[in-house]
């Protein structure tokens, strides 16, 4: 099935053809001469919609017009990706002058119309259209700061303004003259203390303009620009709006609505109407308008993973990203950030939301004074040693640490591959055992409820069935597992030299060759191998052995042909410094010895050679699997650039994984032209 258009727009959204349910959309003449063709599409009333509707007449197809669902994105703009589209062969909501399909389903004459009376269909639209008050969710969904008016408890009567050019104001009978109209008539009748008008954003930002603004300094009506929060607004008497959404969703908050002009929601008796709409003669309540609109009208696509979804997903999605939102919330200075990482940085950290500054040390040494107590504070990559410039500059500011999570990328990170985790740290680092961090707080402090443990019991199965550690490798191929068979084996986990981990983890056994005797002296006749970190094994890094023959007398064997979720498996048990490798044998069911104190230590479930003060609350291991891979870490979806869950996070690193696998093995030449091309890849990210 295909479908024409004339707009280059249309084709650049993305998962066009899974809203529109087609096969391919094409621009090309030729597909409207083809019986598979099912109807030009354009954009709402822009202006070649009416060439659209003419070609499509007279070549016998549909015309359909596309516009922005009512819950549509997270953030507004062409570059944001689009979670609902409407489809209309009928008209177009917001056109009052002809009927549309949303008013047709209002009208009981659209197949789908049947719905609005389904028990199950209102049930769950009653418990989604709470959600959606619950959680603020609007159409776009911008960074929005309720604002309470300085916890003003003072009646008001609101009066919405609207840009010039929607429009959804000229063709939903409204004129500009009526917007005056609407003010002079909420200051008559209420009085100007008495009365908000509620402007557009982008019309105080000057990048549009308003019907109000001027009308509303001349006659001394405050005008408020920011969000109204949910209990301000339950000191709102009224509402006049033109052709608003902030309208229907004023009714979803309770508000009484005046409409001047005929929205989609106006002439269903929830409304004051001055300019009724004969074609709307039944009376709906407000779950029947918005079962209609929100959820039969629209077509739902998630962003991440590209299929069809409910509203329900969407909202889960939403939710999500505020999460994020409020994990990063402020403005940074960024200090020690790669060049080739700054743009997944930039979209980690919401840029668009908030005003970072990437910062050189010798900038951030020369800033004044005053500086370490402004709100914008400094976010800085890992930790660097105690005695450093950084170190000992940054102990002048509120610092803020960004690492990489526990399930970050197919491939090594020191191979450039775009990361799918980060964590934003705003007490410590998870690594750094030396003081508190956020992690340590939530392990510490957070409970779990009976359906984030569920959560976490499925998502260890998850990452067992699909063998997912923090670098993914390639898939198993042969491997040769002789060495294990019939044998008890204790596995010793080693960790690259100097990293950070063991700076600010380790107690004594400080290296992979201290680890190596400890364990042996301590096991003199079993079986132990020895696992180097996978960036030793590719040649990036070194774990200060300079020939595995020095450590014969420590080790029987040295693993560095099977990956790491396979040895874990062949292994009884697992002794480690501060390696991650120690918290995923945990979810192998391995006992595990710590020598260090790595993050998931302390709390009952390892076997520890160190003491932990501030770590006194014993954890199951689905409430530590919850909240170091789903509450700490924030997850990127590299395609599309929004943030997601760490089950979808998953699903993209196993299509990863199959779609890259020989790149994944490379070595030699091949290895430093797959580098190139992920250096390349993070220098251009324009998610």
């Amino acid at each position: 099935m295909q479908g024409f258009t004339l707009s280059s727009g249309i084709g650049k959204i993305p998962n066009v053809e899974i809203f529109l349910g087609i096969e391919q959309l094409s621009r090309n003449p030729l597909a409207l001469r083809g019986k598979s063709c099912k109807a030009v599409y354009s954009w709402g009333h822009k202006r070649y919609s009416k060439m659209s509707e003419s070609l499509a007449r007279s070549c016998g197809l549909s015309h359909i017009r596309l516009e922005d669902g009512f819950v549509c994105s997270f953030g507004r703009g062409g570059r944001h990706r689009k979670y609902s589209v409407v489809s209309d062969p009928v008209g177009i909501y917001y056109d009052s002058s002809r009927p549309s399909r949303l008013e047709n389903i209002l009208n009981n004459i659209d197949k789908c119309s049947w719905q609005l009376a389904d028990r199950g269909i209102r049930s769950d639209a009653a418990t989604l259209m709470q959600r959606l008050i619950d959680n603020r969710i609007s159409k776009y969904n911008v960074r929005i700061d309720a604002v309470d008016s300085a916890n003003d408890e003072s009646p008001f009567v609101l009066v919405v303004d609207q840009t010039v050019g929607d429009q959804s104001v000229s063709f939903g009978g409204m004129q500009p003259d009526d917007f005056s109209e609407m003010l002079r008539q909420a200051v008559s009748e209420h009085g100007t203390e008495n009365v908000l008008v509620k402007v557009h954003p982008e019309v105080l930002a000057g990048r549009k303009q308003g019907y109000l603004s001027e009308a509303a300094l001349e006659l001394g009506v405050k005008l408020v620009s920011d969000e109204i929060s949910p209990h301000r607004l339950t000191q709102c008497k009224l509402a006049y709006v033109g052709t608003s959404l902030y309208g229907f969703e004023l009714l979803l908050h309770q508000v009484p609505v005046v409409c001047f002009g005929q929205p989609f929601y106006s002439g269903w008796g929830l409304t004051e109407d001055r300019k009724p709409n004969s074609r709307r003669a039944i009376n709906r309540n407000l779950l029947d308008v918005f079962i209609a609109a929100y959820l039969i009208y629209p077509t739902y696509v998630d962003p991440v993973v590209g299929g069809v979804c409910t509203l329900s997903d969407i909202v889960d999605h939403i939710i999500e990203q505020r999460r994020q939102l409020k994990r990063v919330g402020g403005n940074y200075r960024l200090l020690g950030i790669t060049s080739w990482k700054k743009r997944y940085v930039d979209r980690y950290m919401m840029a668009t939301e908030y005003n970072h500054q990437y910062v050189s040390l010798k900038e951030l040494s020369e800033l004044p004074a005053t500086a370490a107590n402004e709100s914008s504070s400094i976010m800085v990559w890992g930790r660097g040693a105690e005695d450093s410039e950084s170190e000992k500059l940054l102990q002048q500011h509120q610092v803020a640490r960004m690492e990489d999570g526990f399930v970050r990328s197919v491939g090594l990170g020191s191979n450039f591959t775009a990361p799918r985790s980060l964590v934003v740290d705003d007490l410590g680092i998870y690594f750094d055992a030396t003081k508190p961090s956020r992690l340590e707080y939530l392990l510490q402090n957070r409970d779990c409820t009976t359906s984030e443990i569920k959560r976490a019991e499925s998502l260890i199965e998850l990452l067992l069935e699909n063998r997912i550690s923090k670098y993914t490798s390639a898939e198993a191929g042969l491997t040769d597992i002789s060495f294990y068979a019939g044998k008890r084996v204790l596995l010793v986990i080693g960790q690259v030299e100097g990293d950070a981990s063991l700076r600010y983890g380790s107690v004594g056994v400080d290296s992979n060759f201290k680890l190596l005797q400890s364990v042996r002296a301590a096991n003199p006749e079993a079986l132990i191998v020895y696992k180097p970190h996978p960036d030793v094994v590719s040649g990036n890094r070194s774990d200060g052995i300079a020939n595995y023959r020095d450590i014969a007398d420590y080790c029987d064997h040295v693993e560095t042909g099977l990956s790491i979720e396979i040895t874990l498996n062949l292994c009884e048990q697992v002794h480690t410094m501060t390696s991650l490798a120690g918290l995923e044998a945990l979810l192998c069911g391995k006992d595990v010895v710590t020598y260090g104190r790595p993050f998931y230590a302390g709390w009952g479930l390892t076997t520890d050679h160190c003491s932990f003060e501030r770590r006194t609350r014993k954890r199951s291991l689905a409430e530590l699997v919850y909240i170091c891979y789903i509450e700490y870490p924030g997850y990127l979806d590299i395609e599309s650039g929004e943030f997601t869950s760490v089950e979808k996070t998953i699903a993209a690193l196993v299509e990863e994984r199959q779609r890259q696998s020989d790149s994944l093995t490379a070595s030699g030449l091949k290895k430093y032209v797959n580098i190139v091309r992920n250096i390349r890849k993070g220098l251009t990210y324009a998610a």
